[in-house]
């Protein structure tokens, strides 16, 4: 596995560790996530609860995978092509609720109320291009000096940290608006 390839498994290692972590944590986790795909009007409501399952398991799929992949070569590139189909029906599905003008929560990493948007569309379209990096250098395993891994497994794990705060980190930079005056009591 070459550096990228290091890089990428462990920025993603931590998005969908995270991910999983935040649907599977609890049965009340769980519930507002799939109340969430619901919400986001993209499945018939007997498909729900089974799509909530299927995601969350392959969440937890594509983490251990990844975990695999130093010691299997075919454990990352099963990994990375996993990673790179959810999140293109990821990028799918929101990208549709922007175009349809759905305003449904993103419970992508478990607890955020924020609605999901174009940020959430640019993000996943990110994480896909990152997971087919990581499918395309992930074939010559063992091949990173132990120093180099070391600092890609860091870069990767500080990005992938980065992109479950992505929604907090937009709203340092969004304008805020101004308070408005209290009227006047007389």
């Amino acid at each position: 596995m070459d550096i990228l390839a290091v890089a990428c498994a462990s920025c993603l290692a931590v998005v969908f560790g995270a991910a999983a972590l935040g649907k599977v944590r609890s049965r009340a986790a769980f519930s507002r996530f799939a109340q969430s795909l619901t919400t986001m009007d993209l499945l018939p409501a007997g498909w729900v609860r089974p799509c909530a399952v299927l995601v969350a398991g392959s969440e937890v799929a594509v983490l251990l995978l990844l975990l695999a992949s130093p010691l299997t070569a075919p454990a990352g590139l099963v990994a990375f092509l996993l990673a790179a189909g959810l999140l293109l029906a990821f990028t799918s599905g929101a990208a549709l609720m922007v175009v349809r003008g759905v305003r449904a929560e993103c419970r992508c990493f478990g607890a955020s109320g924020t609605p999901m948007g174009r940020l959430h569309v640019l993000r996943n379209g990110v994480l896909t291009l990152i997971a087919a990096g990581g499918a395309l250098s992930s074939s010559d395993i063992g091949a990173v000096a132990p120093a180099y891994a070391a600092v890609a497994v860091a870069g990767g794990a500080v990005v992938g940290a980065l992109v479950t705060r992505l929604e907090d980190l937009a709203a340092l930079f969004r304008p805020s608006l101004p308070a408005r005056p209290e009227p006047a009591r007389d």
